[in-house]
């Protein structure tokens, strides 16, 4: 081999160095191109996630402040019903005598539709929110540990504890929340914070036992002693004319109650509904 040839194969050395050393560096450049990909993939997944967390927990909230605002607004409507149709059936009893009837216990009749499984919270009770119960001597005690139920409060209502009020609960066929008296002569009161929650609000929190009423009103007929025939048939005319009106004005009035009730809450639940959107709380930290 001459020098020429050797001096060929060095530069041919050379070359395949430089080579090797710009592929090395191409290499290198890819593997970090690789990297920053993938922890912008990464960033890109991570800002995805917290705005869908944070669009959950918008809607969440909007949903939990809607059936709130519902609950008071059905509450009042269910208490505005009660008033009118107190009135009308106190309208209607003054066109007639009523017949004898005997003491009974006192019966407290919540105005929220509820079922055993409706949970105290989606009410607006919160954890150690308190609801009492009392028969004028005892008083039962009852705070919400944040995920029971109304069977619980029932059952705590209905438990055989002492000093516990002497009544019984439960849900009559409307699902509203009944608390009976054990005996005719105890006044029942719901208190507490969170009595209006479940459809006992204020002014209708205390309610008194029958006492019991007699029929007064054909005794005192048979006593009074007409003194002549026209008077008496004078007297009968007005009275059946009285009585004619009074019931038609009854039957004006139980037309009526229930309808603008029933259209306001429809009209209620609709515009609170349309306030805000129903969504999921999530947990951010998941």
């Amino acid at each position: 081999m001459g020098i020429g040839s050797i001096s060929f194969w060095q530069q041919d050395q050379s070359y395949w160095s430089q080579n090797q050393s710009f592929y090395q560096q191409d290499q290198n450049y890819w593997s970090q191109q690789q990297a920053q990909d993938q922890v912008s993939t990464a960033d890109d997944a991570l800002i995805s996630s917290m705005g869908t967390a944070e669009t959950n927990l918008s809607n969440g909230l909007s949903s939990i402040a809607n059936q709130r605002a519902l609950t008071r607004v059905n509450n009042q409507i269910a208490a505005d019903e009660k008033t009118l149709e107190s009135t009308s059936s106190s309208g209607s009893g003054s066109s007639g005598s009523s017949s004898p009837s005997g003491p009974a216990p006192a019966v407290a009749t919540g105005t929220v539709p509820l079922t055993t499984g409706t949970l105290l919270s989606t009410l607006g009770i919160p954890p150690n929110g308190v609801i009492t119960v009392s028969d004028g001597t005892n008083t039962t005690r009852y705070s919400s540990t944040g995920t029971d139920t109304i069977a619980d409060l029932i059952g705590a209502i209905n438990a055989n504890v002492a000093g516990n009020a002497y009544v019984t609960a439960s849900l009559n066929g409307s699902g509203k929340l009944t608390i009976t008296g054990k005996d005719d002569k105890e006044t029942v009161t719901i208190g507490g914070t969170f009595a209006p929650d479940v459809g006992f609000g204020p002014g209708h929190q205390t309610f008194q036992p029958t006492t019991g009423s007699s029929s007064t009103s054909a005794g005192a007929s048979s006593a009074s002693t007409p003194t002549s025939s026209s008077a008496s048939s004078g007297s009968a005319k007005a009275s059946g004319s009285t009585s004619g009106a009074s019931s038609k004005k009854t039957s004006t009035s139980s037309t009526t109650v229930s309808s603008p009730a029933s259209e306001n809450a429809s009209t209620a639940a609709s515009l609170l509904t349309a306030s805000g959107v129903s969504g999921s709380l999530v947990d951010m930290l998941v």
